[in-house]
């Protein structure tokens, strides 16, 4: 008798796990059917199989059978964990209608103005604006009612601020470049009478083609530069994705400010700015952008034991091994010609690197792509239980992306059914130049004119492939 009850008690846990480990399964949807349909036939077979085991008279039987009930329950829960963590991950990254980005501003006048804060001035105070500011129509709401003047040449409105004592409204990261990039101005110069932040909310794209273009960026600890760019063309159909690195001082036409402006320069916007640039550029839709936050990476590798990198000709870096600064006074990275092994500040210093390689940027696009390459096929081999929390952990704060959570998945599950999609790689050019980069907030900067039959061949595989089936 208490043979059976133990049997019905165990064979009712073992139905309750069997449906919780489903339906995760079905809610986390990376499974593709068929390995889903697998594991229910398993499941079923594995307890019905135990059941046999126990109700034979044997002793050594039933305890086998008892055992493989157990084994069961616990794989199960303990599988269901693991599934229910990626599951929140995605929900709470992916499945969500917007996510939203914090802004800081300044309000800066001159070091010799006795004023110390926006509430001492007058309501008809004229205060200029940086017409280009991320979010700056947010700024100058919460900020209140004075007569606004808007700006496109930056520097020419902190001069006015220094040498006559006006009004400045500007973003910190702004503000900080501008002092770092000039000799003209020091932060002493300055006294900032307000500062605050706005939130700046970026909306999902909730459309789930098959195929479609991921605008792929690195931007610097500064915030300010896009030093890294690619457009990954993914065609989850015929299993191609075509990764085309683009230089970061590209100088092309930007849609949202109707002028040129260098690619890099276009760090501290809205993604959507550089997205419609490109997107103008290469004559194709974009449907999502993925912001990486470069010295995030630095832990990603770390967290994955480091990424091989493979170079023809050894070269010693211009950055050195820290974070947060181009100050370079620290040790720099000798790297050796052939395949090595890297750490997450010698991979960041890498990815850097431009000035001491040939070619250039150009290089450092090509370079970048084989560590991004590298870095998801070492994730991709590596994981497994005993480190999942960890790999999980690491993308923390990595990114930003409007990309939506059914995409994610159903990526992952056609990386399942076929893991071995055919990877395009090429890259586009320019002749050198000099540009004028947002306007006087950078000021002339070196530049890229694109080549334009590069743009041209490389826009033509990438719709080819948007458009197969």
């Amino acid at each position: 008798m208490k043979k059976i009850i133990l049997k019905n008690i165990l064979s009712i846990i073992v139905g309750i796990t069997i449906i919780l480990i489903s339906k995760t399964i079905i809610d986390l949807n990376v499974l593709p059917s068929k390995y889903f349909y697998l594991f229910l036939i398993t499941e079923g077979l594995f307890f019905i199989f135990s059941l046999l085991l126990y109700n034979l008279k044997k002793k050594c039987f039933v305890i086998i059978g008892f055992i493989f009930m157990l084994i069961t329950i616990f794989g199960n829960l303990f599988l269901n964990y693991y599934f229910s963590k990626m599951n929140h991950y995605l929900d709470n990254n992916f499945a969500i209608e917007s996510y939203k980005e914090k802004i800081h501003y300044y309000v800066v006048t001159s070091n010799n103005n006795p004023i110390n804060g926006v509430e001492e001035l007058e309501e008809n105070t004229t205060i200029d604006y940086y017409k280009y500011s991320r979010a700056v129509d947010l700024a100058l709401k919460k900020l209140g009612k004075f007569n606004y003047n808007s700006t496109q040449d930056g520097y020419d409105a902190l001069r006015k601020a220094k040498e006559y004592s006006t009004y400045f409204v500007l973003t910190k990261t702004d503000f900080d470049f501008a002092i770092s990039a000039s000799n003209e101005f020091t932060e002493n110069d300055f006294n900032i009478i307000n500062e605050f932040d706005v939130l700046e909310e970026i909306k999902k794209n909730e459309n789930t083609p098959s195929s479609y273009n991921v605008y792929i960026n690195g931007l610097d600890y500064s915030g300010n530069r896009r030093d890294y760019n690619l457009i990954a063309t993914v065609n989850t159909k015929t299993h191609k994705i075509v990764l085309t690195s683009i230089p970061r001082d590209f100088y092309i036409y930007v849609p949202e400010y109707d002028m040129k402006d260098s690619l890099t320069a276009l760090g501290n916007v809205d993604p959507k700015v550089p997205r419609e640039a490109l997107e103008s550029l290469f004559q194709t839709k974009i449907e999502f952008n993925i912001d990486l936050y470069t010295e995030s990476l630095v832990k990603v590798v770390d967290t994955i034991g480091g990424v091989e990198f493979c170079t023809n000709k050894g070269f010693t870096t211009t950055h050195d091994l820290t974070l947060g600064s181009y100050d370079d006074y620290g040790e720099k990275l000798v790297v050796e010609a052939g395949c090595h092994t890297y750490n997450g500040l010698e991979t960041l210093a890498i990815a850097r690197e431009r000035k001491h390689i040939q070619n250039g940027d150009r290089a450092r696009q090509d370079n970048c792509r084989q560590l991004l390459i590298n870095i998801g096929k070492k994730i991709a081999s590596t994981i497994n239980l005993t480190n999942y929390n960890d790999y999980l952990n690491s993308f923390d704060g990595i990114y930003t992306s409007n990309m939506n959570k059914t995409t994610i998945t159903n990526f992952i599950k056609e990386l399942m059914n076929n893991p071995n999609f055919e990877i395009i790689e090429q890259s586009v050019d320019g002749v050198d130049g000099l540009g004028i980069a947002r306007q006087g907030m950078w000021g002339e900067v070196w530049t890229l004119e694109p080549k334009m039959y590069t743009v041209e061949n490389a826009s033509n595989v990438i719709n080819s492939i948007l458009n197969e089936e």
